[in-house]
């Protein structure tokens, strides 16, 4: 957007682009408390950006699952039409799309993939998490698509009943949250207590219910 508007010199932002995506955007993000007219130039270009695409490829409005800040997502078909100057829609295709616990996840079978949205992507891209609760949510998406229901009920059963047992492996019990951290039912001065690196002995002091209840309970709600 800031190269569409050309409000900042060419090789500056260049040397923008050449930095890793959390030091690129930290930069820019310094750069708009600086001159706020830098932040208005780029939310202004991205709702431009997201009309070019609509009016270009003649997206109805029930084609339309939803429009976030930096992608939208189209029931149905692939966009043709995705390259505007310097404005490039990446185009990603998802297999189904569920709406749970005012969370929604799109999955993608092609690699067993899920995107979850509501909550910052930061803390969903963790390792831990990936490898828990999300990899979890792609299980259950993954039997879904494939239209295996008796076999995810058998899934869910077992799972429920080795997570609350404690059995999973420990990433599946780090809150997957803005805390960020594997809760425990430790206190220290009145404050509860949170480790991002406990061992396979401290088991027994991690809560793990947040997970539970605002991932797996709502997934055994709805198919179990």
């Amino acid at each position: 957007m800031l190269r569409r508007a050309k409000l900042i010199k060419e090789k500056d932002l260049q040397a923008i682009e050449a930095l890793p995506k959390h030091d690129r955007e930290v930069m820019i993000g310094n750069m708009i408390k600086r001159d706020k007219q830098i932040g208005k130039v780029i939310r202004k270009g991205i709702v431009e950006g997201k009309r070019l695409l609509f009016q270009a490829n003649g997206v109805q409005s029930d084609e339309i699952q939803a429009i976030r800040s930096d992608a939208v997502f189209i029931i149905g078909r692939r966009l043709k039409t995705i390259e505007f100057g310097p404005i490039t829609f990446r185009p990603t295709s998802y297999s189904m799309y569920m709406k749970l616990a005012g969370l929604e996840y799109y999955y993608r079978s092609s690699d067993n993939h899920v995107d979850i949205k509501g909550i910052n992507d930061s803390i969903v891209e963790e390792p831990d998490h990936q490898a828990g609760i999300v990899n979890f949510m792609a299980t259950v998406m993954g039997y879904l698509t494939r239209n295996r229901r008796d076999a995810l009920r058998k899934y869910l059963i077992e799972f429920s009943e080795a997570y609350k047992a404690m059995e999973l492996p420990l990433c599946y019990y780090r809150e997957m949250s803005k805390l960020n951290a594997y809760r425990t039912t430790m206190e220290i001065s009145d404050f509860s207590y949170a480790t991002t690196m406990p061992s396979e002995d401290d088991k027994k002091i991690i809560n793990g219910i947040y997970n539970y209840n605002r991932f797996v309970l709502p997934v055994i709600q709805q198919y179990l």
